[in-house]
């Protein structure tokens, strides 16, 4: 019996120490990366007047659930964004819907149309696929775009898997999905959420994380590659695990980054951590003072360094969201816009982005029926922060 056990755990290190291999050898990631480091533009006595809008991405359909919104700018100022839906979450008619907006404030967002079915990803994947979930869109600023999703084959969200999908036409077509091969065991549990930042080498650092037999951060490196050839990938795993999941990761300059966690723990607040080598490493989470009521929230780097956050002010319930500011990196917190309040219902899983004429634009899910799009800009920002009560 002894003899078998040692067998096996001869066998497990082996496939340890050979994944090992594969993930490092003839890798093209930098052992030193950079985020790419975005220049806010200055903005004009134009747009020194507070702005704020508001309106739905998704129409208003009878029995659609809608959740998990994400978005992102392309060449010339188009906005894009995609969301799962269909008659509850996890359920067989469930797709991932991609909209396109033109750009300028009387922009409207195109219908939606199905990119990604239980389906379709089931005849490109080769595989049987139960279900699909949270997606997340991406660019470099030019017309490419990156779609990552969520499927699972077995089980509950626990045994996903992560896909890949790219559009160079800003979205009309796309191509077959692929599969990322993350880890050494079935390759389940790897999910995404928030969004991905661009590295000054090119590729993307893709918070993602893991959840089976333990819940841990992680990070995915996704190499953009030459043209013709598969984008190369590998992952790494965030400092502190078991608890906190969903980090949103917030660039402070090339190497010095923020992230911010959905806290499982019985604490019920906004953990975080930091890294000074482009996240190669991190810090070990720790609570500050927001809540967090076990619910995604995100958060960017305004001008002059401020961090904004959007999250659910609560450590229980997902019926209100607000807007919280940092003018130190994050430490310390001034709530300064109510979003959404109204008892019972729910607004969550907000994603900001900023695009390059200084506007931010923040996605989150309403009332589980429709994607609500928010758009401000920094004036509106400042106006907030002066009437804002301590």
């Amino acid at each position: 019996m002894k003899s078998r056990h040692a067998a096996g755990l001869m066998i497990v290190a082996c496939l340890l120490y050979s994944w090992a291999i594969l993930q490092t050898a003839s890798s093209p990631f930098s052992s030193s990366p950079a985020f790419a480091v975005t220049n806010f533009p200055r903005p004009s006595a134009e747009e020194q007047r507070p702005f704020f809008s508001e309106g739905f991405i998704t129409p208003s359909v009878h029995g659609m659930t809608v959740h998990s919104g994400s978005i992102c700018e392309l060449s010339g100022g188009i906005l894009a964004s995609v969301w799962y839906g269909g008659s509850r979450e996890g359920g067989q008619d469930v797709c991932v819907y991609f909209s396109s907006r033109s750009p300028g404030e009387g922009g409207e967002w195109n219908n939606p149309k199905s990119i990604v079915s239980r389906d379709s990803a089931s005849e490109e994947l080769n595989r049987y696929i139960k279900k699909v979930g949270n997606p997340v869109i991406f660019s470099n600023s030019g017309q490419k775009l990156w779609l990552l999703y969520v499927s699972v084959s077995l089980g509950g969200w626990s045994g996903s898997s992560l896909n890949l999908k790219t559009s160079e036409d800003c979205g009309i077509t796309w191509s077959r999905s692929v599969r990322l091969i993350l880890n050494p065991f079935f390759n389940v549990s790897e999910l995404v959420r928030n969004r991905p930042l661009p590295l000054a080498g090119g590729g993307f650092a893709i918070p993602i994380y893991h959840e089976f037999l333990g819940r841990f951060p992680e990070v995915l490196w996704l190499s953009q590659g030459s043209p013709g050839s598969p984008a190369a990938y590998r992952k790494s795993r965030m400092a502190g695990g078991r608890s906190y999941i969903q980090p949103s990761l917030v660039p402070l300059d090339a190497h010095n980054a923020a992230a911010f966690y959905r806290n499982m723990t019985p604490e019920r607040s906004v953990a975080m951590a930091t890294t000074c080598n482009a996240g190669l490493s991190w810090s070990q989470p720790r609570s500050v003072d927001l809540p967090n009521p076990n619910s995604a929230l995100h958060a960017i780097l305004m001008p002059g360094g401020q961090i904004l956050m959007a999250f659910n002010d609560s450590r229980k319930e997902r019926d209100n969201l607000r807007l919280a500011i940092s003018d130190d990196k994050g430490e310390d917190w001034k709530r300064i816009a109510t979003l959404e309040n109204s008892e019972g219902a729910e607004f969550s899983y907000p994603y900001l982005v900023r695009d390059h004429g200084g506007l931010t634009h923040l996605v989150y899910t309403w009332r589980r029926k429709r994607i609500k799009h928010i758009v401000f800009n920094d004036a509106w920002v400042q106006r907030q922060m002066k009437s804002a009560t301590p």
